[in-house]
């Protein structure tokens, strides 16, 4: 067996079992970017409860990623109380958020509270720009 396949087999068996140990809560959901997302995207559509429903995502690619909010944007009064939206034009701060992370990595989403049910969310990676994924508020 090639290394390169041996290699991309290990990481989707990390982002399996990072998925099955994260979302053991019957709410929870998770985003994972798998071997070459990249290129590829993330694994998505991803599907969430609006409100405090965990959102986790999951890193089984080997290049650092993170999840952004694309195309809505928080208004300035609630811009102005949410940590992430330092880093951002008063105008640009994404309605939801996580921190970039590594290889086998894991961390919450954050910004759940804004989203609308019934609604679609597109995000990337800030890194990988072409790197795109969907959020589905229910």
């Amino acid at each position: 067996m090639k290394k390169s396949k041996f290699k991309a087999m290990l990481l989707a068996g990390a982002v399996a079992s990072l998925m099955v140990g994260t979302s053991n809560q019957a709410d929870a959901a998770v985003i994972a970017a798998g071997p070459g997302s990249f290129a590829a995207g993330f694994l998505t559509p991803v599907s969430v409860g609006t409100g405090a429903a965990p959102l986790t995502f999951v890193n089984g690619d080997i290049q650092p990623h993170n999840v952004i909010a694309s195309a809505d944007f928080l208004d300035k009064a609630t811009a102005k109380k949410t940590a992430w939206c330092k880093g951002y034009a008063k105008t640009k701060c994404p309605v939801f958020w996580s921190a970039t992370i590594g290889t086998g990595g894991n961390t919450p989403v954050l910004g759940l509270e804004n989203l609308e049910s019934g609604k679609q969310y597109a995000f990337f990676c800030s890194i990988h720009p072409g790197m795109k994924g969907t959020l589905v508020g229910i």
